[in-house]
């Protein structure tokens, strides 16, 4: 199988040879015949004319062709960010860059740098998405407070309940069609209709398989295509009246091989997806032949417009993680020759991917720069050591109205082309023609976005009677996605953890428990069986002693303290298919419960930490343990369980700001979790988290955690009078959301209907209880200044109370005694 390039460019030789063999015809025919003298005229005519234009493109495209050993990159001083992450054309020749730490940049077409920041009212300094709607008004999406607007003068945030459906924001697209911006989010798709002014969404109540999309990109005719993390792509087609209805799913394969159940493809060229981690999609503008490119965590995929025909082309790197499977090389793998390894990228894992001026594909790699389908040279690659390139790591790449082209890093800032690239006139497929009409830098500033209105007290009774239709019992062996908190970060006391919590090695090499009930709950961590003989899971600790919000707060020691397990990787190539973090965990009592697990890549921007991408899988499992032998055969037991397909999977990417990812599953079970490195640098987890989310609610559920040095931390609890029928409303079916939890269908309506009462507890003409809102934010762990002074208060408190129990020996002594089994004494875990 071979990729084409978008465009095909004959030869001049080639076209000589024929015009020769048209003349040499014309020779042999019959005179005499007046139709056949006729018909060779008009032939030569024709060949002629087609050799004339193909000699005048290829000499155009001789001159104007970038080779390799040509491409220069020149660091773009002045703009104070080393962590690139969003890149779009200002349509006045210049771009937007969006930053993480940073804010947002404007680099003009002179030259000129200009900083937006939180000071000038962005929702917070990280941001990962831009665009530009028709209006001319910029988009900027953000890590944990939705989506911010600047209509040129002025800036506006709309967080969870103002606007998005979710806090963090993946991807921002505008529909050409009608203009309507799209995200993508932590809890499902965004649409806000410019004609209405108005917010809508779309999850997995929809026809989304998961509510995390990474990437999203819009057919001619406003079909939508959406990559998600780990689900593969979502195709929703557009209909008479504007709405979209979703159309079908398009998944790789769950394991490639027969013999060891390969999580990437045996082969180098294949058709299909390749992986159903989905990084980039666009849909080619500059080529007479529209297709579709998506950039996976597993190559390069080339689809045509109407996704009928899908074939992929991998990494050079994708021998080695053939040979780095659990159970070593499969039987069946041919390996590849020089010949064949020299057409393909030189890494599988791409980050972006953009159409030039011509129809070239310009790929980004994680590790190795760009890689280019050229209509000439047919490859060529940029990498730091070749042209110049500040930084390996490439985020994104945007064409210029000049002919040049931007590079954005992570780590090494951002690097603009020394020389044009592209034929002069043309203007690439993601740039806006400057007008008074769509540009954000006029002087006669639009108006911004209207916030989203609440629901009307009828739309949440038609929320209740739908959620009233679910009345089929979960099966006993039951999981799904519950969802993602990117606002909780560190200040998990109270939020997580109510039935049973780990500190992952904040005691090393002890962890730290917190449990109500010793007998209900277990967990037992280990590493997988694709290991070196001897190697074990780790405990460290990193920060002893932390103010940055991301870390979790240790309500043992009274202050955030960095620590978590991790599975030895680093010491394996990025290849190597492990060992990846194992647990076992028991939930002995029967409901439906919240697992919840804690991601932190806190040296994330430096050296091989920033190559982090996991992926967290569940399996059911029957296996029990007595004492600390039984541990030894659990890899051997974890092993037979990836055969199978996974209950359910969420994925841990870019998480530099720290993340909560959440499961909900059947108590009264057993089950494997697994958090797998996906060829990527050494797995780490900071905590496990239980609470209960069906039945009444308990007295663990109004204190928080246990041994916080006897400080209850008290949620807000629902008033007891609400003289709002529509709140009253809203709590009736609040309440009866908790009550559903155990019936197949819930969690999937589950966020619009929490996002419903959210709303309306936010608007303050029809909310006029101040408790009201407290304790729905506190639900959704959206954080507003209610609970963050709650949370203060707390650790005022507990830190009164932390005085003696800070020393190491104290504290080893209180993690050993909680780590003690319930029949046999627990020595602790071996290093």
């Amino acid at each position: 199988m071979n990729i084409s390039f978008p465009i095909c460019v004959q030869s001049k030789t080639t076209f000589a040879n024929k015009f020769s063999t048209t003349l040499t015809s014309f020779t042999v025919l019959n005179m005499n015949t007046f139709k056949r003298i006729v018909t060779v005229i008009i032939i030569v005519t024709l060949n002629l004319l087609t050799f004339l234009s193909f000699s005048h493109f290829v000499i155009a495209q001789d001159k104007l062709a970038v080779k390799s050993s040509e491409i220069k990159m020149q660091h773009v001083g002045g703009i104070g960010a080393k962590f690139i992450v969003a890149l779009i054309s200002d349509g006045e020749g210049g771009a937007w860059i969006g930053s993480e730490d940073n804010g947002v940049f404007h680099y003009d077409a002179n030259g000129k740098i200009s900083q937006f920041t939180t000071k000038n009212g962005l929702g917070d300094n990280n941001s990962y998405a831009l665009a530009i709607d028709k209006l001319g008004r910029l988009w900027v999406g953000h890590l944990n407070t939705g989506v911010s607007v600047f209509n040129g003068k002025n800036w506006r945030n709309y967080d969870v309940g103002e606007g998005p459906i979710g806090e963090r924001i993946f991807d921002i697209k505008i529909c050409p069609i009608d203009g309507d911006v799209w995200l993508t989010t932590s809890a499902g798709l965004t649409r806000y209709k410019i004609s209405t002014n108005t917010w809508e969404h779309i999850t997995r109540e929809d026809g989304l398989l998961e509510d995390q999309a990474s990437a999203i990109a819009f057919k001619e005719d406003g079909t939508l295509i959406v990559g998600t993390q780990c689900y593969g792509l979502a195709i929703f087609n557009r209909v008479e009246n504007g709405d979209y209805k979703h159309s079908r799913n398009i998944l790789a394969p769950e394991r490639f091989g027969t013999d060891n159940y390969s999580p990437v493809p045996l082969l180098s060229r294949g058709q299909g997806l390749p992986s159903n981690q989905i990084n980039d999609i666009i849909v080619t503008k500059n080529t007479t032949s529209k297709s579709i490119w998506i950039a996976t965590s597993a190559g390069l995929v080339k689809a045509t417009n109407d996704l009928s025909k899908i074939e992929y082309i991998r990494g050079k790197d994708f021998v080695n993680k053939i040979h780095g499977l659990y159970g070593g090389t499969p039987q069946n793998f041919k390996q590849p020759t020089a010949a064949i390894l020299n057409q393909l990228m030189p890494n599988d894992r791409l980050t972006t991917v953009v159409e030039d001026l011509v129809g070239q594909i310009w790929v980004g790699n994680w590790q190795s720069g760009i890689w280019v389908l050229d209509a000439i040279t047919a490859k060529h690659t940029l990498t730091q050591k070749g042209s110049g390139l500040p930084d390996n790591f490439v985020t994104k790449i945007l064409p210029l109205k000049d002919s040049h082209f931007l590079v954005g890093t992570y780590g090494g800032g951002i690097a603009k082309s020394t020389q044009p690239f592209n034929m002069p006139g043309r203007k690439p497929a993601n740039y806006i023609t400057p007008t008074k009409e769509n540009s954000v830098l006029k002087k006669d500033f639009l108006n911004l976005p209207n916030p989203a209105q609440p629901p009307t007290i009828d739309e949440l009774k038609s929320s209740h009677a739908k959620l009233n239709n679910f009345k089929t019992p979960l099966p006993k062996i039951y999981v799904a996605n519950y969802g993602e908190d990117w606002k909780t970060q560190g200040n998990w006391v109270g939020n997580y953890g109510r039935q049973y919590a780990i500190m992952c090695g904040a005691s090393s090499p002890f962890d730290q428990l917190f449990f109500m009930n010793e007998s209900d709950i277990n967990v037992r961590p280990f590493i997988g069986p694709n290991k070196r003989k001897g190697d074990t899971l780790r405990r460290w600790v990193h920060w002893f002693k932390s103010e940055d919000r991301r870390v979790m707060y240790s309500p043992i020691n009274g202050y955030r303290r960095q620590s978590e397990w991790d599975d030895h990787a680093e010491t394996y190539p990025l290849t190597h298919n492990g060992p990846d973090l194992w647990y076992l965990i028991d939930i002995e009592k029967q409901g439906v419960y919240k697992l919840s697990m804690y991601f932190f890549n806190k040296d994330g921007h430096g050296g091989r930490d920033r190559l982090r991408d996991f992926l967290v899988e569940i399996y059911p499992a029957s296996a029990t343990w007595t004492n600390f032998s039984d541990m030894e055969r659990l890899d051997k037991i974890a092993e037979t369980q990836t055969k199978s397909p996974p209950l359910a999977r969420t994925r841990v990417v870019n998480f530099w700001g720290g993340v909560h990812k959440s499961l909900e599953l059947n108590g009264n079970n057993k089950y494997f979790v697994r958090i797998a490195n996906n060829f990527t640098f050494c797995t780490i987890m900071s905590s496990v988290c239980v609470d209960r989310v069906d039945g009444q609610e308990s007295y663990n559920d109004t204190v928080g955690l246990s041994l916080t040095q006897n400080v209850p931390y008290c949620p807000p609890q629902f008033p007891s009078v609400i003289p709002n029928p529509t709140c009253r409303e809203a709590v009736k079916l609040w309440k009866s959301l908790e009550k559903q939890n155990t019936n197949i269908g819930t969690s999937a309506h589950r966020r619009k209907i929490q996002l419903q009462i959210l709303q309306l507890t936010k608007n303050s003409n029809i909310n006029t209880n101040d408790n009201l809102l407290p304790a729905i934010s506190q639900h959704l762990n959206q954080w507003d200044k209610h609970q963050t002074n709650n949370w203060h208060n707390f650790i005022t408190e507990s830190k009164k109370r932390t005085t003696n129990n800070t020393k190491p020996d104290q504290i080893k002594s209180q993690t050993t005694s909680l780590n003690k089994p319930k029949q046999k004494p627990w020595t602790g875990w071996r290093r």
